[in-house]
């Protein structure tokens, strides 16, 4: 085997100064952020994560605080200057036969986005901070498996026994790869939250999932209210006066950075009410079907997705129950699987 020697600089390192500032990146990038293998790899079986801020970071994580920074400037920087001001309120009415005044009062949005946005906080680093550990293995705190391979498609526990923690575990606790810790109760790993969601915090993350629905909701509502002042009013002068609220008059293009502000926030809110929604919709789905994330995953795997009927006695995995145990629940899912039909 042939080796090949670096160009050596004139400061006698061995490597150029690019690539000391490529190694930093990589140093930086591969201790905060990390997917499945590389941190598979990266860490050793004696790592464990307490909470979800506990590095390495997910980019996940790092990405849904970009995204709910940019919704709540857009909300209360930009599109709720384009909402009547409470001193215009009375003067504006929304249908003046029926005396029904416009719903769009800034004190009302502002207190129902501080309300809702306070609550996506929250609920976020509450979820994160919830150590979801097994209580029982801890504290039994033995030596770990330092060699059990720790990679995708290996399972870590087989038959009740943990083989990195070497400890017996419930029924309902399962091993994460990425938080390197037995969970009770495991649902998923939540990589938006860089944590795992279990029994200890599942009830949180569903609240904190319909805040963000909700929040999300309202400031794609604001956006498209705010489009709509400069597509549906008879002038642009309204428009022109909201925008002289954020930029200053003599701002060049103010028009065109108005417009295209509105449309990235209508993007972002359109993209996280889609997504929000969907996962909202399928815990919805797994609570009728008195599944965890994992049960419904199993099924998927073990060819059995959308069986009603499967109902083998023999089968003692629990990860493998039978779908829509109860009939009430089975005949809502049936209804709904049937509209699946209708609209296709």
């Amino acid at each position: 085997m042939k080796y090949h020697r670096l160009p050596r600089s004139s400061s006698g390192h061995g490597f150029t100064s690019s690539d000391t500032w490529l190694n930093y990146f990589t140093c930086f990038n591969l201790f905060f952020f990390s997917s499945a293998n590389s941190h598979f790899k990266r860490t050793t079986n004696a790592w464990y994560r307490t909470h979800g801020y506990h590095t390495p970071f997910d980019i996940w994580l790092v990405l849904q605080w970009i995204v709910i920074i940019i919704l709540i400037t857009g909300y209360y920087g930009f599109s709720i200057k384009f909402i009547v001001k409470d001193e215009e309120y009375e003067e504006q009415a929304f249908l003046k036969e029926y005396d029904v005044y416009n719903v769009h009062r800034r004190s009302t949005w502002n207190f129902l986005g501080f309300f809702f946005i306070f609550i996506v906080i929250f609920t976020s680093i509450k979820v994160s901070l919830t150590d979801t550990a097994d209580a029982r293995v801890m504290r039994e705190g033995k030596e770990r498996d330092m060699s059990y391979a720790r990679t995708t498609g290996i399972p870590v526990v087989v038959d009740g026994w943990c083989y990195i923690c070497r400890s017996n575990v419930g029924s309902g606790t399962r091993h994460c790869k990425y938080c390197n810790k037995c969970v009770k109760g495991f649902d998923h790993h939540c990589r938006w939250l860089n944590c795992c969601i279990a029994e200890a915090n599942y009830r949180t993350f569903i609240l904190f999932i319909i805040s963000s629905f909700i929040a999300s909701t309202m400031s794609l509502w604001l956006a498209l209210c705010a489009i709509n002042v400069y597509f549906g009013a008879e002038t642009v002068d309204d428009y022109f006066m909201s925008l002289y609220e954020i930029f200053s008059p003599s701002t060049p293009y103010i028009i065109v950075i108005g417009l295209f502000i509105n449309l990235i926030l209508i993007i972002v809110s359109l993209c996280v009410v889609l997504f929000v929604g969907h996962l909202l919709f399928f815990h919805i789905r797994l609570y009728l079907m008195d599944m965890t994330t994992v049960e419904y995953l199993s099924h998927q795997q073990q060819g059995r997705y959308y069986s009603d009927n499967y109902e083998d006695e023999d089968d003692e995995n629990p990860w493998r129950r039978p779908y829509y145990p109860n009939p009430w629940r089975r005949r809502i899912m049936g209804g709904i699987r049937k509209l699946y039909i209708v609209s296709e």
